[in-house]
């Protein structure tokens, strides 16, 4: 197999060479348990929950969070055609004609509106969600470009608060101001 088999491939949405391109390679996760009505309308399999919106075009994200809690959503939605938003789950990148994979997969609001991969582009029009079977997608942004990136961390109460702020894992200077002025009952110096 060439080399060029795992290379993005060059596409100009503009019709002019970008430098500061970045491709996305990433899925738009659908759920059984939500459905597009129309392009403006959400609601739920069950009928319990409906999102009415005059956006022009809108995208969702359902995290199931396999506990008590239940299920949580991004929904992202743009009334301006020209300024586009989409959401997704993001797996790799291609910048100055190589391919990189992200070590683990980023949940991100992106400022254009995702498109199909191309054939042989780093080898994402090959892939697909093993669960519903659709392909994976493709954001080309700026590097410019303004995104929102969500962390999710799912956890006990101890871990995800607790031990994330144990001072061992804080600078040595964030305490520093508090030790002095707690010093000698408030006094600054003798």
């Amino acid at each position: 197999m060439s080399d060029d088999y795992h290379r993005p491939t060059l596409t100009f949405p503009k019709g002019a060479y970008n430098a500061t391109q970045v491709r996305l390679y990433g899925i738009t996760p659908k759920s059984e348990q939500f459905k597009f009505v129309d392009s403006n309308n959400i609601e739920s399999t069950d009928k319990k929950m409906s999102i009415k919106t005059a956006a022009s075009k809108s995208d969702l994200v359902v995290i199931d969070t396999k506990s008590k809690i239940g299920i949580v959503f991004i929904y992202a939605a743009t009334w301006d055609e020209d300024n586009p938003i989409s959401c997704g789950i993001i797996v790799g990148y291609s910048y100055e004609g190589h391919c990189y994979d992200l070590p683990k997969p980023k949940l991100m609001l992106i400022p254009a509106n995702p498109r199909s991969v191309p054939t042989g582009d780093c080898g994402y029009d090959l892939k697909e969600d093993p669960d519903t079977k659709e392909k994976y997608k493709l954001w080309i942004v700026d590097k410019l470009d303004q995104c929102v990136e969500f962390e999710v961390n799912q956890g006990f109460v101890e871990q995800i608060v607790l031990e994330a702020n144990l001072p061992g894992k804080r600078s040595p200077t964030m305490y520093a101001s508090k030790m002095t002025m707690g010093h000698r009952g408030g006094k600054l110096n003798d």
